[in-house]
């Protein structure tokens, strides 16, 4: 199997997802509980101790609440840029954990865990220094981006993929018109908030070759999107502009396991 790929939890409550690919089993971020974790991985067939490390985008709650239980029940080196790592341990739940798990990354710089190449890229969100992950084997290649508020110039870095989960946070009409402050609406909707169905549809035209085989939609707000609006939206959009090639859509469930995506 080149690759194996499912999201255990992808919404504004919890985030984590799973990664086998150049023979290494990968957890990103760990937004779930110890006990949701274990029982997401074992309804996929997979044990929570074959896991060989843990990715971390950024420190938000929402992505590392689980992580404190995980750390007394793994042994999993912990892969985080400096700003998570720090902001991390500013937070009361994190005072107690160990640091010796964490090994630093540095934002755009690639490193190596066996066959696998692991790029964290960069990303524009009001976390400390939040980057989403590229990962390549040399049979395959998928990328997991989410918590962002505008793409920049990730297109040039994201070319060549067989898999992609893509932020897909809000409709932004929903979001204008809904029930949310509108300090937090401006932070949602601002360059470093979350990715806009339409926004997400505008990178994704970049993206899209004849090998992107999956595009996972997620991190899908549960006020301001729902699931059938944010794939038609992007699907609506790669169809104006005419791409030739488009890739199978699918939402990543909020709360429970997605399709694992394997081939």
């Amino acid at each position: 199997m080149k690759l194996k790929f499912c999201t255990l939890a992808s919404g504004s409550e919890a985030n984590c997802s799973f990664v086998e690919i150049g023979g290494k089993k990968l957890l990103v971020d760990a937004g779930l509980s110890f006990k949701g974790l274990v029982k997401a991985l074992e309804d996929r067939q997979i044990g929570p101790s074959e896991l060989d490390a843990l990715l971390l985008t950024h420190e938000h709650g929402d992505h590392v609440k689980g992580l404190p239980l995980l750390l007394k029940k793994l042994e999993l080196p912990v892969y985080c840029t400096r700003g998570t790592f720090e902001g991390l341990f500013k937070q009361a739940l994190f005072e107690r954990i160990p640091k010796e798990p964490f090994r630093m990354i540095q934002g755009g710089e690639s490193f190596t865990m066996g066959d696998v190449i692991i790029t964290p890229l960069p990303l524009s969100h009001d976390g400390a220094e939040p980057v989403a992950y590229r990962l390549d084997s040399q049979e395959a290649h998928c990328a997991l981006v989410t918590d962002l508020g505008c793409p920049g110039d990730l297109a040039a870095a994201l070319q060549g993929l067989d898999v992609l989960l893509l932020e897909a946070n809000h409709d932004r009409r929903m979001l204008e018109s809904g029930p949310y402050p509108y300090s937090l609406k401006l932070r949602i909707d601002g360059d470093k908030g979350h990715l806009s169905n339409l926004d997400a549809a505008r990178l994704l035209a970049d993206l899209t070759h004849p090998g992107l085989q999956a595009v996972l939609l997620g991190h899908m707000s549960r006020t301001n999107n729902y699931p059938p609006l944010a794939l038609e939206t992007v699907k609506a959009f790669l169809d104006s502009q005419a791409v030739a090639a488009v890739p199978r859509l699918m939402a990543a469930p909020a709360r429970e396991p997605s399709e694992m995506i394997a081939f």
